[in-house]
Protein backbone atom coordinates (compact mmCIF):
# COMPACT_ATOMS: atom_id res chain seq x y z
CA UNK A 1 0.00 0.00 0.00
CA UNK A 2 1.28 3.44 -0.94
CA UNK A 3 1.77 6.02 1.82
CA UNK A 4 1.37 9.71 1.04
CA UNK A 5 4.25 11.60 2.71
CA UNK A 6 2.08 14.68 3.30
CA UNK A 7 -0.61 12.64 5.07
CA UNK A 8 2.06 10.92 7.15
CA UNK A 9 3.53 14.28 8.18
CA UNK A 10 0.10 15.59 9.18
CA UNK A 11 -0.56 12.46 11.25
CA UNK A 12 2.81 12.77 13.01
CA UNK A 13 2.19 16.43 13.80
CA UNK A 14 -1.35 15.72 15.01
CA UNK A 15 -0.09 12.99 17.34
CA UNK A 16 2.63 15.30 18.67
CA UNK A 17 0.14 18.09 19.42
CA UNK A 18 -2.35 15.67 21.01
CA UNK A 19 0.37 14.31 23.29
CA UNK A 20 1.34 17.85 24.39
CA UNK A 21 -2.21 18.33 25.70
CA UNK A 22 -2.51 14.82 27.14
CA UNK A 23 -5.09 14.01 24.42
CA UNK A 24 -7.53 16.55 25.95
CA UNK A 25 -9.42 18.33 23.16
CA UNK A 26 -10.82 20.97 25.53
CA UNK A 27 -7.35 21.86 26.82
CA UNK A 28 -6.14 22.29 23.25
CA UNK A 29 -9.17 24.43 22.43
CA UNK A 30 -8.55 26.73 25.40
CA UNK A 31 -4.88 27.01 24.49
CA UNK A 32 -5.72 27.91 20.89
CA UNK A 33 -8.29 30.57 21.89
CA UNK A 34 -5.77 32.19 24.25
CA UNK A 35 -3.15 32.14 21.53
CA UNK A 36 -5.55 33.83 19.10
CA UNK A 37 -6.15 36.60 21.65
CA UNK A 38 -2.40 37.08 22.16
CA UNK A 39 -1.80 37.26 18.41
CA UNK A 40 -4.61 39.85 18.03
CA UNK A 41 -6.51 37.54 15.72
CA UNK A 42 -10.31 37.67 15.71
CA UNK A 43 -12.03 35.09 17.89
CA UNK A 44 -15.44 34.05 16.61
CA UNK A 45 -17.98 33.30 19.29
CA UNK A 46 -21.42 32.05 18.33
CA UNK A 47 -24.40 32.02 20.69
CA UNK A 48 -25.43 28.59 22.00
CA UNK A 49 -28.38 26.87 20.35
CA UNK A 50 -30.49 23.88 21.28
CA UNK A 51 -29.67 20.57 19.66
CA UNK A 52 -31.97 19.86 16.75
CA UNK A 53 -32.77 23.54 16.18
CA UNK A 54 -32.41 24.42 12.50
CA UNK A 55 -29.52 26.72 11.81
CA UNK A 56 -30.02 29.62 9.43
CA UNK A 57 -27.69 29.78 6.49
CA UNK A 58 -27.09 32.33 3.76
CA UNK A 59 -29.28 30.53 1.22
CA UNK A 60 -32.45 30.80 3.36
CA UNK A 61 -34.44 34.02 3.16
CA UNK A 62 -37.42 35.38 5.01
CA UNK A 63 -40.38 36.08 2.73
Amino acid sequence: MWNDPIVEEIRRNSAKIAAQFNYDVRAFGHYYLERQKQDNKPVVSLPPRLAGTPQRTAHFRDN
